[in-house]
């Protein structure tokens, strides 16, 4: 159905986004019908986290969790995630700017000037199967740290942040995807607290967020996935 590209810095919370935080007002996304593919196995910070059972790639049916920061697996396993016959109508990809970053400090004495050809050959691999999720009834969220880039306007553009240029000429991936969410802290005045939003579209700082012309009846909206599966659910009649 829908392939979300959610950007934000380190300590943001976008692991915080799926899971349920109560005191936050954080519904998150319901870890039955959701599969987490972590890249870096940190907890998971939020009180739900027991429902997301740890698996192996050889045996995804055993769990709703993988951990591996191998391209290849990761890639293998959104491609299983992908058939109409899997049971999660959500696949969630965490810090996955880490399998770039990974590979390239494992690799890159060994692979020398080949490494930003090989980085460009398996995030293809990756993009490819994340471009299938477009065909089937389920949802793919990306979750990576973004980099800002000052356009001609003035206004910031956040992409993708990659490893070799390769990534950004051949496939710029904010181009594959069909929602793509910038998130954004302020500081609350009334309230005294930090307030984090993610960002639906284009406003007067920040030219990079999209999605589809009323999908979001707001600009800028919580960090909760559960809301955002809620809004594109009602949006395409689900």
């Amino acid at each position: 159905m829908s392939r979300i590209l959610c950007l934000a810095p380190s300590g943001f919370g976008k692991t915080s986004s799926f899971g349920k935080i109560p005191d936050l007002g954080i519904e998150g996304l319901n870890p039955k019908e959701t599969f987490l593919i972590q890249v870096k196995g940190k907890p998971l910070p939020f009180v739900n986290a027991k429902d997301y059972v740890l698996t192996t790639p050889e045996e995804l049916a055993k769990g709703n969790r993988i951990v591996s920061n191998n391209p290849e697996i990761v890639a293998m396993v959104l491609l299983k995630l992908a058939s109409p016959n899997s049971p999660f109508k959500n696949v969630v990809l965490d810090d996955t700017n880490y399998l770039m970053q990974d590979w390239y400090m494992d690799n890159a004495l060994k692979s020398g000037w080949d490494a930003p050809k090989k980085i460009g050959y398996f995030m293809g691999r990756l993009f490819f199967a994340i471009e299938k999720f477009q065909e089937i009834d389920k949802n793919v969220f990306v979750m990576a740290h973004g980099e800002n880039v000052t356009g001609a306007d003035g206004r910031t553009y956040v992409k993708f942040k990659t490893t070799g240029k390769m990534v950004d000429e051949y496939i710029t991936p904010e181009g594959l995807f069909d929602i793509t969410l910038v998130g954004k802290s302020r500081f609350d005045d009334a309230t005294k607290k930090v307030v984090k939003e993610y960002i639906t579209n284009e406003d007067e700082f920040f030219s990079s967020p999209k999605s589809a012309y009323g999908m979001f009846d707001k600009l800028y909206i919580p960090n909760d996935l559960g809301y955002v599966v809620s809004k594109i659910n009602a949006f395409y009649g689900v």
